[in-house]
């Protein structure tokens, strides 16, 4: 079991630099966003027209979250859109409101961070585990580096 500590993290968020992209979720299709930060990447999911989610991780691993609110239309970047079915990815994922189950990996939060998306947006928890997964993977596979690192130096 993996232990993941969550920490809401209130503070002033810029959201230019936001290169966009689309989550296909059957039918429905959902808003999101990255933005790099130093060697740190940030994931934006649009759960309503007016409110977002942030999620990113610090140099310890920890995950990060905000929760902050659109008042007035934006523009993003002129760039063609990435466009990702979350359907294939989510059939490999099972997740809880405070867990995730990938593969053999087992990922426990200590907030529950999707139960907090369902009770914002119930139709936003699938696109949200989508992008948790995203970042769970990119970490498990920093470890696996690390570790093969290590190996191969001794």
């Amino acid at each position: 079991m993996n232990e993941v500590r969550v920490y809401y993290m209130y503070h002033k968020d810029s959201l230019s630099g936001l290169s966009p992209f689309l989550l296909l979720d059957g039918e429905r299709v959902w808003h999101a966003a990255t933005k790099r930060s130093n060697d740190n990447i940030m994931y934006y999911l649009f759960i309503t027209e007016s409110v977002y989610m942030k999620l990113w991780k610090d140099k310890k691993g920890n995950l990060l979250m905000y929760i902050g609110d659109v008042a007035k239309p934006m523009f993003m970047t002129g760039e063609e859109l990435d466009v990702f079915e979350i359907d294939i990815t989510l059939s490999y994922v099972d997740y809880i409101d405070d867990a995730m189950y990938i593969g053999n990996n087992y990922f426990k939060f200590n907030i529950p961070i999707i139960g907090l998306c369902r009770r914002l947006n119930q139709g936003a928890t699938r696109p949200l585990a989508f992008l948790l997964y995203r970042l769970l993977m990119e970490q498990a596979h920093e470890e696996t580096s690390a570790q093969t690192e290590e190996v191969e130096e001794q």
